[in-house]
């Protein structure tokens, strides 16, 4: 269960305040990849997917150690994705995570509601450590009004910024530039909806359910 609360959790920690969990995924980030859902956004964008990621509140507390091990036993997979809630408000432990997938060869994605020009020059060490561990950024808030198509993006203002070459920035999508929605249903009958689902399909399948 998750509360509102105005505790920012884990942001300077090597532990990761853990929204959702998926070994792997076609629709976060080219190629299929493990995706990691952190708890917690400041920025609170109208018509956000995941709002129950929204408030820092403590949800599945996990060392980064713990999910780089779980990422690296996942196999068939390209790397990583970090969504949220927003990543850089748990930058320091998803940095680590992101630089052992790494010195396995595995790429990391990590989406971000801020600009990457303020992730630059804000000063902080942990956010500048996650962009180093970051292959492709996909940067800028979720604007509904500029909801599209784009099998990567949730709005047309959003970038993808190849940050180490591993990942060109104009990488095609999965779908031939169709977007799609994946969902995954665990064991206990957890039920996974991600890619970009409209609020109307969420509300359907909100029972039991995480979002991506």
């Amino acid at each position: 269960m998750v509360f509102p609360t105005s505790d920012h959790g884990c942001q300077h920690r090597r532990e990761l305040n853990l929204a959702g969990f998926l070994a792997r995924s076609a629709v976060n980030g080219p190629g299929i990849r493990a995706v990691v859902w952190v708890q917690g956004c400041p920025l609170r964008c109208k018509g956000c997917f995941n709002q129950a990621f929204q408030p820092f509140s403590p949800a599945n507390v996990v060392s980064a150690d713990e999910i780089a091990g779980r990422i690296l036993a996942t196999q068939g997979i390209d790397g990583v994705t970090f969504s949220g809630g927003e990543p850089f408000f748990q930058a320091d432990a998803l940095a680590v995570v992101g630089e052992q997938v790494r010195e396995q060869g595995y790429t990391v994605v990590t989406y971000t509601g801020y600009r990457y020009e303020h992730l630059l020059t804000a000063g902080d060490p942990g956010w500048d450590r996650l962009l180093g561990a970051t292959d492709l950024l996909i940067d800028g808030p979720y604007i509904e009004a500029l909801a599209g198509d784009d099998p990567h993006t949730g709005s047309s203002n959003q970038r993808l910024i190849s940050l180490s070459g591993r990942i060109p920035r104009d990488t095609p999508g999965n779908q031939d530039h169709c977007r799609m929605i994946e969902f995954s249903i665990a064991p206990d009958g957890m039920t996974t909806v991600t890619g970009f689902p409209g609020q109307d399909l969420v509300r359907q399948v909100s029972t039991g359910s995480r979002g991506g």
